[in-house]
């Protein structure tokens, strides 16, 4: 009888240990996501003060816009814009018309999706910035 008892109680302690196991697992999972993904915000102070304002999907971020504009305001020249927003890792199609600068950064469960609109007046300077942002989960 003691030999079953023994048994019974080691393979219930290892059916308990596999979902806290699992927990553990998962915690440290999403502990080392977090840290990559203010890893991320940290190097590129500009987005992080975007989605410190906007944790949202948005198609239009109007606290985005204003952190954004606090870096680069309206009036600044093109080329100081772009300069900038390259600097944080943002991919922009420099057009005649409205420029589009977009990136891909980390977000703890899949991708966070970055759009910036730039409007410039006909001396080449800032007059008007949109932001969209997506949360994509993969």
């Amino acid at each position: 009888m003691r030999k079953f008892l023994r048994r019974a109680l080691i393979v219930c302690l290892a059916i308990a240990a596999v979902p806290a196991a699992l927990f553990v697992s998962l915690w440290l999972w999403f502990s080392y996501k977090a840290a990559e993904v203010d890893g991320f915000y940290r190097e590129n102070r500009l987005l992080g003060e975007m989605r410190a304002v906007e944790k949202e999907s948005t198609n239009d971020s109007s606290p985005a816009r204003e952190a954004l504009l606090k870096t680069v305001p309206l009036g600044t020249t093109r080329e100081a814009t772009l300069a900038v927003l390259r600097k944080e890792k943002l991919g922009c199609q420099d057009t005649a018309g409205p420029t589009t600068c977009g990136t891909m950064s980390p977000n703890v469960l899949g991708h966070k999706q970055w759009m910036i609109n730039l409007e410039f007046d006909g001396d080449g300077r800032l007059s008007e910035a949109r932001i969209a942002i997506w949360n994509i989960f993969l």
